[in-house]
């Protein structure tokens, strides 16, 4: 165990278990490196709700009318817009996972519709890259660019990015299929929002600790993170649902 004591936000303390791969005793230390995957997809969703913050940009406003269209279909569609309801997509949509949008096209494919937008819950990484490219081009940044002055320096979060660095090749746990067996990291040579976010656990635990403290927030756009939007599946009545970039799942102890 040891103890953190240069953190912005205080941890109690962490330690390092384990190995990083079940092939070779090659132990977890602090400064190991995993995959998110998914998990990234709240971090940038954080940075959005900064510039929410700052007026820099409007949750309700359609994610086609910040930017020029060419673009936008140059970079994301790979061919005319061929649904008008595309242009409804706002951001408060590609947060709660209600844009209507798969959660992944068909390599090469146009990018269409699967539901009407804002009509129920559809997981998408697709709505996440989409709203990259439209803070890339209103930023004049690029995503690790972004996120390193929204998110990482602001919250003391040196060992995470966007983008594969070549120091990542030693620090970085292995991945495993599910029979357990190793496999090579994804080295992201391209930023996406919506999974190659490579971090640390001390790292993502101060991520978490000052979206609980409501550090770098308003109250307002905490508060949306907190209040369910979308229900995941209605009919269940299981409590899960999403909020502004976050599952939420309520108990018994309206936890």
């Amino acid at each position: 165990f040891y103890k953190c004591a240069t953190a912005r936000v205080p941890m109690p303390w962490s330690g390092a278990f384990g190995y990083k791969s079940a092939d070779a005793e090659d132990p977890v230390t602090a400064d190991t490196l995993f995959e998110a995957a998914s998990l990234s997809k709240p971090v940038f969703a954080y940075a959005v709700l900064k510039l929410v913050d700052a007026g820099e940009f409007d949750l309700d406003k359609p994610l086609m009318a910040y930017v020029d269209e060419s673009y936008i279909i140059e970079s994301f569609f790979t061919a005319p817009l061929s649904d008008e309801r595309l242009r409804e997509i706002t951001p408060r949509m590609v947060l709660s996972h209600s844009t209507g949008l798969p959660n992944w096209r068909p390599r090469g494919k146009e990018l269409v519709l699967v539901n009407p937008p804002d009509e129920k819950f559809g997981y998408s990484g697709e709505g996440f890259v989409w709203l990259q490219r439209v803070i890339e081009k209103l930023r004049g940044q690029t995503l690790d660019e972004f996120m390193r002055e929204m998110v990482f320096e602001p919250l003391d979060m040196p060992n995470s990015a966007y983008l594969w660095r070549d120091e990542f090749e030693n620090r970085v746990a292995t991945r495993h299929d599910f029979a357990g067996t190793p496999t090579r990291p994804i080295r992201n040579t391209e930023e996406n929002a919506a999974a190659s976010l490579v971090t640390c656990a001390e790292d993502y635990a101060r991520f978490m600790a000052a979206v609980l403290a409501g550090e770098g927030l308003s109250d307002e756009s905490r508060g949306l993170i907190f209040t369910p939007r979308k229900e995941v599946a209605p009919d269940r009545d299981d409590g899960i649902a999403w909020g502004a970039g976050f599952g939420l799942c309520s108990t018994d102890n309206d936890i």
